[in-house]
């Protein structure tokens, strides 16, 4: 066995937390965003649900039985179910994405020798995962959970009536190839030969610059209904697939190894993030992972969720960029040249009109889209650290209280913290609204003294650290509540609950689980811009990147909350400055 996954067997399994351990927090973390009534009404149902010999007890025994005919993870199976049961666009709604920063490499490539490089990269990487020679993840120490590895590459989401498939193909290191999408027409490309060799990235680049260049007319833009509601898509693939030709075309797209799209659009960075979200002209959102280049030299990345997590693929981010600050020689081994072959399609007149209304309706969510992308370089990560608080701890103290400056209320903020401690982990919630960031910001608005503002962010600040360190150990309180539900929806009447608990249902619940601000952190030297889509209708998502001397903000809306959105940002922006003066003052 080679080295990537020599850890995996001896992984802990994910623990189910205890029933009165989920009840304390749980309570705990519906306070503060709920009035004094609901959380007295909350509380009732609370007791009433986790009562000695009652619904959450029957829930409970059963999840347990349940871990205990899984293989791997018990919450594994809910949570492949829920992302492919989700019917909502993926673009906007699952996936996500980044820019890289290409300030090392910037003008060093052509687009064509740049998605050569992608090509070969991605592909060498894959090798070396096959091979078993990726150094496997730790923290200090404690191995972390590597199963994604195997989704980076050849994977995709099919779409189906009610609920996707999702595939990855067989680790075979023969006759592979990637897919380039350009002016909507799609291109096999192959990166080995039949002998499993690798063509070089120039081999490869010389072969899509001959592809770029080519006067090849418009295709039909197939990607584009992968822009759908699912259900709409799984029509149009059904449709689709009835041609053996276009059957076996779909089936390239999904052995391929990665999708790269050739973006001519973006006038920017900022547009090319925007692009990547919602664009779908050169796109194939249910890729696995898809490399998105741009006419200025710029790297992009957007990833299907079902599979793979945002801090897991930095292993595939860093890969790319850091070949491509580096003139690395390669040798290769492969005797001929790599084939390009334009895949051709057969298209019914109604699917063409089918096509042609889906391009229009993305051509209008474009428009009801926004995103406000800064970069915040007063001070970074150095800096807050010397103020004896976390740099996530203080990021978020500074979200809320600019969230209580833009709303006039604090209200549920989603924040994902791993799991991969565990085997088959992925994550568990964190939301960083809490009783004592809510007595922070009632002390910043009563004016209080700076002494008093400066210990009641430490308060703040060790709180948000301990949450996130008991999330990090899986025992926070949505996954476990989520799989108490799972429970019920499969074992509801063999238990004699006959009704669905009225937990699951309660105003505080929906409450502390409506995902108003949706965060995601990273702190990645590599990544420019990043971004997905709001989760709920009148939400925000917001992306952030916490580096040693700077912070970017990328914060995503409904175009109609695009006012609140970049008063959000800019409330951000003023409360970590008013944060670091406190806290200097109080140091001083």
């Amino acid at each position: 066995m080679g080295k990537t996954f020599k850890h995996q067997n001896e992984l802990p399994s994910l623990p189910i937390p205890e029933l009165n351990e989920t009840k304390s927090k749980l309570l705990e973390w519906v306070k503060p965003i709920v009035s004094p009534e609901q959380f007295q009404e909350t509380s009732k149902v609370v007791e009433a649900f986790f009562k000695e010999n009652g619904e959450a007890e029957k829930l409970q025994n059963k999840l347990v039985e349940w871990d205990n005919q899984v293989e791997g993870s018990w919450l594994k199976p809910f949570w492949d179910n829920m992302y492919l049961s989700h019917r909502g666009p993926v673009s906007t709604e699952i996936n996500f994405n980044v820019l890289l920063d290409n300030k090392e490499y910037k003008d060093r490539y052509t687009v064509a020798e740049l998605a050569g490089k992608a090509a070969y990269l991605t592909t060498e990487l894959y090798h070396l995962i096959i091979d078993e020679e990726v150094d496997p993840e730790t923290i200090k120490g404690t191995p972390l959970d590597m199963s994604q590895y195997k989704n980076f590459f050849k994977s995709v989401r099919i779409p189906r009536l009610e609920k996707d498939d999702y595939k990855v193909g067989a680790f075979d290191k023969k006759n592979n190839h990637v897919v380039v999408l350009h002016k909507k027409n799609v291109y096999k490309v192959n990166v080995t030969d039949n002998e499993g060799n690798q063509y070089s990235s120039k081999a490869i680049a010389a072969a899509i610059k001959t592809m770029l260049s080519s006067q090849d007319s418009e295709g039909e833009n197939i990607g584009i209904f992968t822009t759908a509601e699912r259900d709409k898509a799984a029509s149009i693939y059904e449709q689709l697939t009835a041609s053996k030709v276009n059957d076996e075309n779909l089936q390239i797209i999904a052995d391929s190894i990665v999708v790269i799209s050739i973006d001519e659009e973006s006038a920017d960075s900022k547009e090319t993030v925007k692009n990547l979200l919602v664009n779908g002209n050169n796109r194939y959102y249910d890729k696995g992972i898809e490399i998105v280049i741009n006419k200025h030299g710029e790297v992009g990345f957007n990833i299907e969720h079902t599979g793979i997590d945002g801090t897991t693929s930095f292993a595939v981010f860093n890969y790319v960029n850091d070949g491509l600050n580096k003139d690395s020689s390669e040798v290769d081994h492969a005797t001929a040249h790599p084939l390009v072959q334009k895949l051709a399609w057969e298209i019914s007149e109604e699917m063409k009109d089918t096509l042609a209304h889906l391009q229009k309706e993305n051509e209008e969510s474009i428009k009801d889209f926004y995103l406000d992308l800064r970069i915040f370089d007063d001070f970074g990560s150095d800096q807050i650290k010397k103020l004896k608080i976390s740099p996530d701890a203080f990021f978020h103290m500074a979200l809320q209280l600019a969230q209580y400056r833009t709303f006039g209320a604090m209200r549920s903020t989603y924040e994902p913290v791993a799991v991969r401690f565990f085997k088959d982990g992925r994550t568990e919630c964190a939301r960083s609204s809490s009783t004592e960031k809510w007595n922070m910001i009632k002390a910043f608005e009563d004016g209080e003294d700076k002494e008093t503002l400066y210990a009641l962010m430490q308060e703040a600040g060790a709180a948000h650290s301990s949450r996130l360190k008991e999330c990090q150990k899986a025992h926070g309180v949505e996954r476990h509540m989520y799989g108490l539900q799972q429970m019920y929806a499969l074992y509801g009447e063999e238990l004699g609950l006959k009704e669905m608990p009225s937990i699951f249902t309660d105003k505080g619940y929906q409450t502390l689980r409506y995902d108003f601000i949706s965060t995601s952190g990273m702190a990645n030297k590599n990544i420019k811009y990043c971004s997905f889509g709001p989760v709920v209708k009148d939400g925000y998502g917001m992306f952030y990147v916490i580096l040693n001397n700077k912070i970017t903000i990328n914060m995503s809306s409904k175009t109609k909350d695009a006012e609140n959105a970049t008063k959000l940002t800019d409330n951000i922006v003023a409360a970590l400055k008013e944060l670091r003066a406190v806290a200097e003052s109080s140091l001083s």
